[in-house]
């Protein structure tokens, strides 16, 4: 009789919680959104022009959505828009700039004396070739990778997925993708350095 009265040992019951909106899963991004376009903008994060950037993405990300395959990632699609959004502001700042210096010719004039300080955003030359060449360097030296080196690398660095995730979506044990990664930086490292040394 006693033993039908106790209660069996409790289990933790796990929590039911309700599948997220399309809305919050961009909310948790806006901080790289923000990120990546201020430094595309070369201005602080809480820049004015920034904000308006950030709000266009968000924009454009609601009326995309339904575009969006239910197993696409997230956050490579939404900084692609934000990509996008950064160099169609920075466009439109470069063609005000070259329209308000053609209206004003004459150099003795205070607006164009104000434009002319303003700083071009825009990489200098050489930065630019530096960033070509870093970025030829990276892509030869993730085809140097082993197959699998190479998609844990991919997933971890550019769709920002966990350890975790990377070992259930390649089907491989934990353990397998931390070495495919370590042995993947240790590589690169290695080829760009051995490359940078070149005359």
């Amino acid at each position: 009789m006693m033993p039908a009265l106790m209660s069996p040992p409790c289990r933790p019951v796990p929590a039911v919680t309700a599948p997220r909106s399309f809305g919050e899963e961009v909310a948790e991004h806006i901080p790289i959104v923000r990120a990546v376009i201020a430094s595309m903008l070369r201005e602080r994060r809480d820049h004015a022009d920034v904000e308006d950037c950030v709000q266009e993405v968000l924009r454009r990300a609601l009326e995309g959505y339904a575009r969006l395959c239910p197993d696409k990632a997230l956050r490579p699609w939404l900084l692609g828009i934000a990509r996008h959004v950064a160099l169609d502001h920075h466009r439109a700042r470069q063609n005000t700039l070259r329209r308000v210096q053609n209206e004003s010719p004459d150099e003795s004039d205070s607006s164009s004396i104000i434009y002319d300080r303003i700083a071009d955003p825009r990489p200098a030359l050489d930065e630019q070739m530096d960033q070509l060449r870093r970025e030829r360097q990276l892509r030869a030296a993730m085809n140097e990778l082993t197959e699998g080196q190479r998609k844990a690398m991919l997933l971890f660095h550019v769709e920002g997925l966990g350890y975790q995730d990377i070992a259930e979506r390649l089907g491989v044990p934990l353990g397998t993708v931390a070495t495919w990664i370590s042995r993947g930086r240790r590589a690169i490292f290695t080829e760009i350095h051995a490359e940078s040394r070149k005359p």
